[in-house]
C-alpha cells in the first residue's frame, strides 16, 4: 500500500518538516518514517493514529486517499497547497486586529480585480 507512504509524505512536507522533525513528532524513527514513504513498510497502527492525533488528519484519507464524508470537519491534507499552508500559519501568528485587516485588505483586492 504505497498509497500510505505517499499520503505520510505530502503531510510532511505540507506541514513544513524534515522526516527528522516529523518522526520526532508521532514517535517513530527518521529511518522507519523513510521506509513509510518509500512504500518499503506500512506504518503501525499506533503510528497511524499518531500521525491522526498530532495532525487532525483524516484515516481514510491517510490510509487509502479517500475522504470520509462523516469526518467532513477534519482537515484533509490534499485540500491545502503549500502555499496556502505556510499564509494560513503566518495569519495565525497575526493578532486580531491585524488578521482583521488583512481580510479587509484581501478583500478589497478580489473586489479590484472583478
Amino acid at each position: 500500500m504505497f498509497i500510505i507512504g505517499e499520503n505520510i509524505r505530502k503531510l510532511r512536507k505540507m506541514e513544513g518538516l524534515t522526516q527528522i522533525e516529523f518522526a520526532k513528532q508521532i514517535g517513530i524513527s527518521q529511518g522507519t518514517l523513510s521506509d513509510i514513504e518509500q512504500g518499503n513498510c506500512n506504518p503501525s497502527v499506533d503510528t497511524a493514529l499518531s500521525i491522526h492525533s498530532r495532525f487532525e488528519i483524516d484515516l481514510d484519507w491517510l490510509l487509502k486517499g479517500e475522504q470520509n464524508n462523516t469526518n467532513a470537519g477534519q482537515k484533509i491534507a490534499s485540500d491545502f497547497s503549500v502555499q496556502e499552508k505556510q499564509l494560513f500559519k503566518l495569519i495565525l501568528k497575526l493578532n486580531e486586529e491585524d488578521q482583521k485587516e488583512l481580510i479587509k485588505y484581501v478583500e478589497f483586492k478580489l473586489n479590484r480585480n472583478k
